[in-house]
């Protein structure tokens, strides 16, 4: 009797098991399910942070359906929007080209948007799009330049070892009083191998996520007070 009942016991935590497993499958299918994107022009200067993301969303012919992400931030007290990079991407006249990822965070009480963040990669326009910032904003509110080659390494690369390529790195912040926000921009250009990144995050000077987002990002290591 005792052991048909420990069989009956782990035949139900097997079917259990079995039944979690496949709803586990199902809503990744559901999460991971990504519909055709409207292609649109996203005038990046033209996110406007402490505004509703309904609201920047619709300037470009856009909701949150149109989320290239499917990724859920279940304990955390703000969304992303990801923008499809087959979109087309503009900062004032610059045609940008291939972006990595652009991505706007908002907050999921009130929907305002507090930070915006563009990567691109190996991208002709890094410098130009920096040009655009200097256009736009005035002289920069802060400026480092490092210097990375064989003689005097001081990056590492992915496997903690010194890089021994002719990198430059430069580090720069813009004051965008019209929107009260800051752009902080890392621009990094392997010489060697010709090969670029810049990261840009803009971050609301109102939100309460302000000096958070600063420590999240590490963005403190890099711009000190």
């Amino acid at each position: 009797m005792k052991k048909i009942l420990f069989l009956s016991v782990i035949l139900l935590l097997v079917n259990s098991c079995n039944g979690q497993e496949k709803k586990e499958v199902e809503n990744r299918v559901k999460v991971n399910t990504v519909k055709t994107k409207k292609k649109q022009t996203i005038q990046v200067d033209k996110i406007a942070l402490n505004t509703s993301v309904d609201t920047i969303l619709k300037g470009f012919n856009l909701d949150k359906n149109d989320n290239y992400s499917t990724t859920v931030n279940l304990n955390l007290d703000y969304e992303e929007f990801w923008f499809s990079p087959d979109n087309d991407f503009k900062f004032n006249d610059l045609n940008i080209g291939k972006i990595t990822n652009l991505v706007v965070f908002y907050m999921k009480k009130d929907n305002n948007a507090f930070v915006y963040e563009l990567e691109l990669e190996n991208n002709n326009n890094c410098e130009s799009l920096i040009a655009e910032f200097n256009k736009k904003f005035g002289k920069q509110t802060f400026y480092k330049k490092r210097e990375n080659t064989k003689k005097n390494p001081l990056f590492l690369d992915e496997n903690g070892e010194y890089e021994t390529d002719h990198i430059t790195e430069e580090a720069m912040k813009w004051k965008d009083d019209k929107n009260n926000a800051t752009y902080f921009v890392i621009y990094k250009n392997n010489l060697d191998t010709k090969e670029n990144k810049i990261f840009v995050s803009v971050i609301s000077n109102s939100s309460k996520k302000f000096a958070e987002w600063i420590d999240y990002r590490s963005l403190d290591m890099v711009f000190p007070e």
